[in-house]
């Protein structure tokens, strides 16, 4: 219950605040897809407009939420529509960060996890934008609401089905997690050579969740590009591409540009106008060569990366580290304003503490790992974080990309500061108030 109520409070803080999600996203794309898509199955669309060119799990999850909405509902209805919908799946991602907390610590470090997420409350904005970030954030807690099950009772079913799905819609919402899967495989590989015991209590079912989960996603995937056909001449190859070409040049010759990858932030930037500049000759060799876009990309992406190797290992750590770190870019500094403190000042005090709190959660995840000592059992807790690393630093980062990590973060951070005498004396009498001990009836 008071999981339910601060959220809600939060939601109307963060919902009167003058930084805002895109409430649409990106160019509209997962809102437009689902729109669409509502419609058609409405038989108030023709089949022609219906396409899924991004990841398919924002459509799925979105268009349940539309079909709900009237008639020819305008983008502002469906937006309603739409926030409720990440509200409850975010508040019922806390109540699980709380379980598995509970599960596999104990309640007190539950509590404290769900505490760290209230201390800087992102979910909340993120709920406020038909994005991919809630759908992936509810995936990984479903996930690790599964594992925490089976740590416990590795023959219940009801665990398995639970990591299965979850690991599964967490795909479809974020493919480039699929790395998660070969991560995995790692793991069981050296568990089979050094820790007998993890593999012989969970090893065959783990590969198992493992297949079925790769395979039912590239399903799923292939399903939506059956489904586009030729109603739109975007495509998921396409777009991987495209992303990657731009991370080729994030933080190329501007390693401390933290700027918002975007024409109205940094139409100045070096990099930026290099990556534009660049766009345009790949475009040139296409239509000299007759040579089709990914080749084109593909192979320019390769012969970069060769040629200049210490640009991009240097490239890759600075996006880790970027990925990490949080600005607000839908207001320029000296236009900032909360309440009555605003400028330039107001701005920088603001995202020092807020990354203030990325860095404490940094700390305890870290405190967590180097001090645990069977962290095998927690392979889905670092192995997401790790997948989702090596992915956007090998390609295009912003911090949103690990926001779905953050479920993990919470639960590890939470761990590692319990272990932290002072924090833990804290925790425990906060607590009190929340878990009251019941005495008996005379």
């Amino acid at each position: 219950m008071l999981i339910v109520i601060i959220s809600s409070l939060l939601m109307l803080v963060v919902l009167n605040l003058p930084i805002k999600a895109k409430p649409f996203g990106d160019e509209f794309s997962f809102h437009a897809q689902s729109k669409n898509l509502a419609a058609y199955l409405k038989g108030d669309l023709e089949y022609s407009k219906v396409y899924i060119t991004k990841a398919p799990g924002p459509v799925i999850f979105y268009t349940p939420a539309y079909l709900l909405a009237p008639t020819n509902p305008t983008d502002q209805q469906l937006w309603t529509y739409a926030v409720i919908t990440t509200f409850l799946i975010s508040t019922l991602s806390l109540l699980l960060l709380f379980r598995i907390g509970a599960t596999l610590f104990s309640k007190e470090v539950g509590f404290f996890a769900v505490g760290l997420s209230f201390v800087f409350p992102i979910h909340a904005y993120y709920s406020l934008g038909v994005l991919a970030e809630i759908p992936a954030f509810f995936s990984l807690a479903l996930a690790l609401y599964g594992w925490s099950i089976i740590t416990v009772s590795p023959d219940k079913k009801r665990g398995w089905v639970l990591l299965t799905i979850g690991m599964w819609f967490l795909i479809l919402n974020r493919p480039n997690t699929m790395l998660l899967l070969g991560l995995g495989f790692m793991v069981l590989g050296y568990a089979f050579l050094k820790r007998k015991d993890f593999f012989n209590a969970y090893g065959k079912k783990l590969a198992l969740t493992f297949c079925v989960v790769g395979l039912s996603s590239f399903a799923v995937l292939q399903l939506a590009k059956k489904i586009t056909g030729t109603n739109s001449v975007e495509n998921q190859e396409n777009l991987f591409y495209f992303v990657a070409h731009q991370g080729r040049f994030q933080f190329r010759d501007e390693p401390t540009d933290f700027r918002f990858w975007d024409n109205d932030v940094r139409a100045d930037s070096k990099d930026y106008q290099n990556w534009g500049k660049s766009g345009g000759e790949l475009g040139t060799i296409m239509e000299q060569s007759n040579r089709s876009y990914t080749d084109v990309y593909r192979e320019f992406l390769i012969q970069d990366a060769l040629e200049h190797p210490f640009l991009f290992a240097r490239q890759f750590f600075v996006k880790c580290f970027y990925g990490h770190v949080y600005f607000i870019n839908s207001v320029r500094p000296k236009d900032f304003h909360l309440g009555p403190i605003q400028g330039v000042v107001a701005y920088w005090f603001v995202i020092l503490m807020i990354n203030a709190v990325n860095l404490l959660l940094i700390f305890g995840a870290l405190l967590f790992i180097f001090r645990q000592k069977n962290l095998i059992h927690y392979w889905l807790f670092w192995g997401v974080i790790v997948s989702l690393l090596i992915f956007h630093g090998l390609t295009y980062m912003e911090p949103r990309y690990m926001f779905p990590s953050r479920v993990a973060f919470y639960l590890m951070s939470a761990a590692g500061l319990y272990q932290l005498q002072w924090i833990k004396n804290k925790v425990n009498f906060i607590a009190k108030f929340v878990f009251p001990t019941k005495h008996p009836i005379h």
